[in-house]
């Protein structure tokens, strides 16, 4: 099978990883290429080794010219020639659901389960748009129930079962359970909570001021004047200073950064469906902490570490009890999810999943 996958950009992030995966998890016999509208981005070498080509669009961030990147994704069929068009977030499947059908089944894959006025206004014009046209798509994949309710909601057509986000799962659990590193692994943006785990964080430090918050990804750096004026608003300045609290900005290699982690706190107040970041934690056999949004329950290995979003009292709290853990406890923690990634998330349990939907999405499209 011939699958041409379609993304965005080329930057981290959790729907790239799931593309990456999928490029890596192909059956003999079959071939992938990728196109990526904008240009090459921090995660652009990870992607060439995954694909055997990578067609950079090159238009900008805040380019509108879709007639251009119609265009240009229609010279990449033709080059090509896939079966399968598989598009992954809004600003791709608008593009992949305007070009002229070839006689390739589309397929697109949801990424979220809902916005708030955080989130650009564009954005949340073309996913209304993306969902009135959805009928262009021979399947649509949401990445959890939550996720399946924002499609309904949003009209999409032919959604399909859920199929859960995947990562790759290292050979061994190297897990370090003397580690007192919290990691928060997310983009800054409003979606994230980060001022709520940032006075999480600030109280734990008054029982446990030997523990450490590293927070790793675009826009968590102290270049970003939003980041800094957040961590004056939480009295973390002095932690900053001493390295209790990192900004690290973004990474390339998230396996380095999960080594080092205790456990992963996903903060998030809305929007997340199946964050991937989960499944990478769990697959390195770090414990998650994480609130009740969308499908982050799964990732948890006790009811102590699943919190309420927006609730800094039950994160602040959930931070403790993880904190008063003993290295024992917490080997037990990292076993639990460790196995549940094996046995749930591995890239073959997914790749089988989707080669399903194509074969229907096949079959849709060659019976019209």
């Amino acid at each position: 099978m011939r699958i041409l996958y379609v993304i965005t950009d080329a930057e981290i992030g959790g729907a790239e990883v799931v593309v990456e995966t999928m490029g890596r998890s192909l059956q003999p016999g079959d071939e992938a290429e990728l196109a990526v509208l904008m240009g090459r981005g921090n995660m652009g070498e990870r992607l060439e080794k995954a694909f055997s080509r990578v067609h950079y669009l090159d238009f900008a961030p805040s380019s509108r010219d879709l007639p251009g990147m119609v265009r240009a994704l229609q010279r990449v069929c033709r080059s090509f020639e896939p079966e399968v068009i598989h598009s992954h977030l809004f600003h791709a499947d608008l593009v992949t659901m305007l070009m002229p059908s070839s006689g390739a089944a589309k397929v697109s894959t949801i990424h979220t389960q809902g916005f708030s006025k955080a989130d650009h206004i564009l954005t949340r014009m073309i996913a209304r748009v993306v969902g009135l046209l959805s009928y262009r798509f021979d399947a649509v994949v949401p990445t959890g129930e939550a996720c399946l309710r924002f499609g309904q909601s949003y009209r999409y057509r032919r959604l399909t079962s859920p199929i859960d986000n995947t990562a790759p799962i290292p050979a061994e659990n190297n897990y370090n359970p003397d580690s007192r590193t919290l990691l928060s692994l997310a983009r800054w943006h409003p979606v994230k909570g980060h001022p709520v785990l940032l006075e999480a964080f600030r109280r734990l430090l008054e029982t446990h001021p030997d523990w450490t918050l590293a927070c790793v990804g675009p826009g968590a750096s102290e270049d970003n004047p939003d980041a800094v004026q957040a961590v004056r608003a939480a009295g973390l300045q002095e932690a900053l200073n001493d390295g209790r609290l990192q900004l690290r900005g973004p990474t390339g290699d998230v396996s380095a950064v999960l080594a080092e982690a205790g456990a992963l706190v996903i903060s998030s107040l809305y929007g997340e469906t199946f964050p991937v970041v989960g499944v990478e934690a769990n697959a390195a056999g770090v414990p998650v902490i994480a609130t009740r949004v969308g499908e982050c329950a799964q990732f948890v290995a006790s009811p102590e570490h699943l919190v309420e979003p927006g609730d800094v009292d039950a994160l602040a709290g959930a931070l403790q009890r993880f904190a008063d853990s003993t290295p024992a406890e917490r080997t037990g923690f990292s076993k639990q999810v460790r196995a549940r990634a094996e046995t749930e998330f591995g890239p073959e349990t997914a790749a089988r999943k989707y080669r399903e939907v194509y074969r229907k999405a096949l079959a849709r499209r060659r019976s019209r």
